[in-house]
């Protein structure tokens, strides 16, 4: 079997979404790449591509959508919640990235701090050590905040 015959059932089985794919499709700011994800996504809708999605990915989406296109924590839980409902779509970590987009858009936090907590939360409640002591309190009971010495 020749390498590009290994590629071609690559993608046609599991592969990773890179940010990029993502932020074309949803945002629809270049014709042609947004038509090129859609073909992608069509695939996995039609259950010949497995699309995997990592939850860095997410924070990147979460800090693209928000710092370079002004969408509001409302808008981006939304739109990425929505989005991962798509059929063919594998998210990688999804309690803790739902449950961070949650907390992200409800409590006014940094997505990643929502995320770091949910994480935690997941692992039998392990807590955090943080000098954040603003976000943290308000996501899990079991929280360190240091101080200056």
């Amino acid at each position: 079997m020749g390498d590009n015959q290994k590629q071609e059932e690559r993608e046609v089985n599991d592969t990773w979404l890179d940010t990029n794919v993502i932020l074309r499709f949803l945002i629809r700011d270049n014709e042609p790449m947004f038509w090129a994800a859609c073909d992608v996504f069509e695939k996995a809708e039609a259950g010949s591509l497995v699309l995997h999605i990592h939850p860095v990915i997410v924070a990147e989406l979460v800090w693209t959508l928000d710092s370079f296109y002004g969408y509001t924590k409302e808008e981006i839980a939304t739109t990425l919640c929505g989005f991962f409902t798509l059929e063919g779509l594998v998210l990688h970590d999804r309690d803790a990235v739902l449950s961070a987009l949650l907390n992200y858009k409800e409590k006014n936090v940094d997505y990643i701090d929502a995320y770091l907590a949910a994480v935690a939360g997941a692992h039998g409640d392990q807590g955090v050590i943080t000098f954040d002591k603003k976000h943290f309190p308000q996501l899990l009971k079991n929280v360190t905040v240091l101080k200056n010495k």
